[in-house]
């Protein structure tokens, strides 16, 4: 599957992280809207995405080659005139007018093959257009979870940047009061900096990603919630993937089935009426005709060989689809597993990093622990928050993924 990611030139973000540009602004420009869900907002890309004209173009063929089918002609009927006569040689008065029509006709076998064709044809068509609408719902879900992934990152960095300048004060008081030495104050300012430097760039990258989301559905807003519950009642064999494979297989099954009724020689039938007149008399007569064109199997090999090749290939296209579907929702089942045993470990590490966190802030303020180690402390708390926060979003990710990988519609 192709992604197409939005991203600002260089420029750009160097302006944006210099603080020259407006970041917070436009990350902020993508409300959570409560009444919006992933369905709609599939729906959206769905509609702004341009490959469903391809299934209309095709649609319309598989409908022209059932109207086709419903007609016992095998191609346009001719017509046919012709005059004879001498009077540029023996001029005896001999003439002869003769008016006829020919109807290339379908045996009975091409017909029906023909109509399977067409329907097996339509089937194929739903099948992938199923099959392309997962595609974009898979799209959607990915973006909606880096979305959710930026969101929390600049969450974490806004956090980050309030402890940073708080500590940065409670040092300048200290530091008015002569208990600490100005080192400690350049270290809360360093300290300060790196967090506003981590703000504008989690900023930058949420509005850019919200860029993609705009560009690719065309809506201003996403849903409050998107997370997804695990499909249970999906099965391997309800897989629009699979069943347009299987689509595909029976509508070159159809195919090589008309193209093997069309090496067995389809009738012509003729009428004919014709006029001869030889100076004296003058003879009507109506007559018909059958003609039946012979087969030379060298002839009709290439058309019988392409025709076993693009099924060899549809069913072997189905093989692979099928054993890349099952591995699919194996490797979801197993990261969806870990994700959830992530997010606990993730929890219990980032309660132990709190508890250490308040133990530092408390030996700083009665001099005990040195600022240096409280950053430590910090940035490894810091650490421990960001990671559960991730863990937390990756499960949500590892469920829409794993309803991907069954072939399941938000």
């Amino acid at each position: 599957m192709r992604r197409i990611h939005f991203a600002l030139s260089p420029a750009l973000a160097l302006l944006a992280l210099a603080g020259f540009l407006p970041v917070a602004h436009a990350a902020q420009s993508l409300p959570e809207d409560a009444n919006l869900n992933v369905a709609e907002v599939t729906k959206a890309a769905l509609a702004r995405n341009p490959g469903g004209e391809r299934f209309e173009a095709q649609r319309a063929y598989a409908d022209a080659l059932g109207k086709r089918a419903g007609i016992p002609l095998d191609g346009p009927p001719s017509l046919g005139f012709s005059h004879q006569t001498d009077a540029i040689a023996s001029d005896t008065g001999m003439r002869e007018w003769e008016t006829s029509i020919e109807l290339p006709l379908r045996r009975p076998g091409l017909q029906a093959a023909a109509k399977r064709q067409a329907e097996n044809q339509l089937a194929s068509v739903e099948q992938q257009s199923a099959a392309w609408r997962l595609e974009i719902a898979g799209t959607v879900r990915d973006l909606l979870a880096r979305l959710a992934e930026a969101d929390e990152h600049v969450s974490l960095a806004r956090q980050a940047l309030d402890t940073a300048e708080r500590l940065q004060a409670q040092v300048q008081k200290r530091l008015d009061h002569g208990d600490v030495p100005r080192t400690d104050l350049i270290l809360a300012r360093e300290e300060t900096l790196q967090r506003q430097a981590e703000l504008r760039q989690a900023e930058l990258a949420l509005a850019q990603v919200a860029e993609e989301y705009r560009q690719l559905t065309g809506l201003r807003a996403r849903p409050a919630n998107w997370a997804e519950s695990p499909a249970s009642e999906a099965t391997l064999e309800q897989h629009p993937a699979l069943l347009a494979a299987r689509a595909d297989v029976q509508a070159a099954e159809t195919d090589r089935a008309v193209v093997r009724e069309r090496g067995r020689s389809q009738p012509t039938v003729g009428m004919n009426i014709r006029r001869e007149e030889n100076g004296r008399d003058a003879i009507d007569s109506v007559g018909i005709s059958l003609s039946l064109p012979i087969q030379l199997q060298s002839l009709r090999a290439p058309e019988q060989g392409r025709a076993n090749v693009n099924l060899a290939e549809a069913r072997s296209t189905a093989h692979l689809t099928e054993r890349q579907i099952r591995l699919a929702v194996a490797q979801a089942e197993e990261a969806l597993a870990a994700a959830r045993v992530e997010l606990e470990q993730a929890r219990a590490h980032r309660d132990l990093a709190d508890e250490s966190l308040a133990l530092a802030r408390r030996g700083y303020s009665l001099g005990e622990f040195g600022l240096t180690d409280l950053l430590r402390v910090q940035t490894r708390q810091l650490t421990a928050q960001r990671r559960a926060a991730m863990s937390r979003v990756r499960l949500q990710r590892s469920i829409a993924e794993y309803n991907q990988a069954k072939g399941v519609m938000p």
